[in-house]
């Protein structure tokens, strides 16, 4: 096995942060004593009606995590239902995180997050593609990231103390 450098990445001011939203910077506890209680479907009809991160509260570990990061290198690529939903998570991002709107990316479907961290490295040249760090909660996406480039992956367990 071997040893992970990751922490090396997260000390280094050159490294780019590319966030996922659900499970890594806000909790899934939608249902009562399940994480989620609607199909997709009802959940899209649902966002027109209510915010549903207007109180969800954010994870201190990432809010003292990205307290010393330059907050320019922090982006977000999240999967949405619509633009609603979109602009629902943006305002609690910016909220809870201090994360710029215009750094917040969305994908209908998770292979879609590879190409917009591609669109994304295309900011910074000169950066090799170590320095691009996807933090996510689910293993298929990671796994598909680190099979298809060269970019860093980071399990959201890794913040877990």
């Amino acid at each position: 096995m071997v040893e992970s450098k990751i922490r090396e990445l997260f000390n280094d001011d050159k490294t780019v942060y590319i966030f996922d939203v659900d499970g890594v910077l806000a909790p899934i506890e939608y249902g009562e004593y399940n994480h989620y209680y609607y199909d997709d479907e009802k959940w899209a009809l649902e966002l027109v009606k209510k915010d549903f991160y207007e109180d969800v509260k954010p994870f201190k570990t990432m809010q003292d995590f990205l307290k010393s990061k330059d907050m320019s290198r922090v982006y977000v690529v999240t999967k949405v239902m619509n633009e609603i939903e979109l602009e629902q998570k943006k305002k609690f991002l910016k909220k809870n995180y201090n994360i710029d709107s215009n750094n917040v990316y969305l994908v209908y479907k998770d292979e879609e997050k590879l190409n917009v961290i591609k669109s994304i490295q295309k900011k910074y040249p000169l950066l090799e593609d170590k320095y691009f760090v996807l933090i996510e909660d689910t293993v298929n996406i990671l796994s598909y990231v680190m099979e298809n480039s060269s970019y860093s992956t980071v399990h959201i367990s890794s913040f877990l103390k």
